[in-house]
């Protein structure tokens, strides 16, 4: 038997199971360099290995939401930690960096199963304004792992080597198969016997032909992809443009974390008065003026807003990326609200979409790079304008 958990203690553990993800992408940047060297290859060969992941993880997501609205959470999130282990002992054995970018691969695939269950959990329990809190309040406790991911890998690179790193990843995945094993509620509807895969790419098209439910969709994926993009070009913007040294910029980039953590807490307050619906719409609304401003400070001549200077750029920086505080939670909740039946693959579908749009704009984005931080600007604004159309014209509510 497990416990009867409150709404708190189940997002904790539902968050503490999620951060297994941004963990695994985190912890290990800053050890790049000294696996370039320890394969004998090239930094560039190195990053392959982030993009590998989002591949792998996209794949699980997919794969894994249909499979957990079918057979369960917990048949689903625990295989899902078990390749994840298998994978990153793999990682720490590799004998050439090619081994590490298939083991990435795998060990994302794992994590998309671990990462889709979460959501689904609070669906089959949760609706409305109590769905949008419980998100909420995972999205606080979760936004601590990227926050504390680089100093904790920092941390063990200098007691060992990076395989260390994956050591730590492997020892928290067992702690994320107890929480599966031993907390985990299940879904109350009964399992059938057999899985139909037309009745699972079904799912998927249930949720494609819901106009709403693509308007909340896109919103968010316009939305993450102004993260994703900063995220691509942060260490250009702060380092070499503003110039910014290394030892400061990890704590302009857990400001940012935190903008966003005090955004969701005030979130949490204001679900008390208004829909989260409306909630949306005003986190795109400030990610949107935050957005034209860094633009507009690049174009032109805007005397509250000097391009090089630190102070005026980092706040609106801030707001941009702490505007998710908001939408995130939010739209996560309005979207789920239509799917009972197939919230794993809704899920799913919501997660990829993110993650396969970040890419594609992430790599534009590097093809665009140039000696100033307007490529990283403007393509942030045309996302954040993409999120509020998507809003407006699709999500739009009766």
């Amino acid at each position: 038997m497990r416990p009867d958990l409150s709404p708190r203690i189940l997002a904790i553990l539902l968050a503490a199971l999620v951060a297994l993800t941004p963990l695994s992408i985190d912890t290990y940047l800053v050890s790049m360099p000294a696996m370039a060297i320890y394969f004998g290859t090239t930094v560039g060969m190195v990053e392959m290995t982030v993009g590998a992941f989002f591949i792998g993880y996209a794949m699980g997501q997919i794969v894994g939401g249909p499979l957990s609205d079918h057979y369960g959470r917990r048949r689903v999130g625990g295989p899902g930690v078990v390749i994840f282990l298998l994978a990153t002992i793999l990682i720490i054995f590799a004998p050439n960096i090619e081994s590490v970018i298939f083991g990435r691969v795998l060990q994302a695939f794992g994590g998309g199963f671990i990462t889709v269950i979460a959501p689904s959990v609070v669906r089959d329990r949760f609706a409305g304004k109590e769905a949008a809190k419980m998100f909420a309040l995972i999205g606080m406790v979760m936004m601590m792992a990227p926050l504390v991911a680089p100093a904790v890998g920092a941390i063990l690179v200098k007691f060992s080597d990076w395989r260390m790193i994956f050591g730590f990843l492997a020892v928290y995945s067992l702690f994320g198969l107890g929480i599966i094993f031993l907390c985990l509620p299940e879904r109350q509807k009964a399992l059938t016997a057999k899985l139909n895969m037309a009745k699972a790419w079904d799912g998927y098209r249930r949720v494609l032909i819901h106009r709403r439910a693509v308007g909340y969709m896109l919103a968010q994926t316009f939305s993450s992809s102004v993260m994703f993009l900063f995220l691509t070009g942060s260490a250009f913007a702060y380092i070499n443009y503003l110039g910014v040294s290394t030892d400061v910029f990890p704590l302009l980039f857990g400001a940012n974390i935190v903008t966003m953590m005090a955004i969701n807490r005030l979130n949490r307050l204001l679900l008390n008065i208004f829909s989260p619906h409306q909630l949306i719409g005003a986190g795109l609304t400030l990610q949107l003026l935050a957005s034209v401003l860094l633009w507009g400070g690049q174009v032109v001549d805007l005397a509250f807003i000097d391009p090089k200077n630190i102070f005026m750029v980092v706040p609106m920086v801030m707001l941009a990326i702490g505007a998710a505080g908001l939408t995130m939670p939010n739209s996560l909740a309005c979207f789920l609200e239509d799917f009972v039946d197939n919230s794993g693959s809704a899920t799913a579908l919501l997660s990829t979409s993110q993650f396969v749009v970040g890419a594609i704009l992430s790599v534009i984005l590097g093809l665009l790079h140039s000696d100033n931080i307007l490529p990283m600007t403007s393509m942030m604004l045309l996302s954040s304008i993409a999120a509020v159309l998507s809003y407006r014209l699709l999500a739009g509510r009766d």
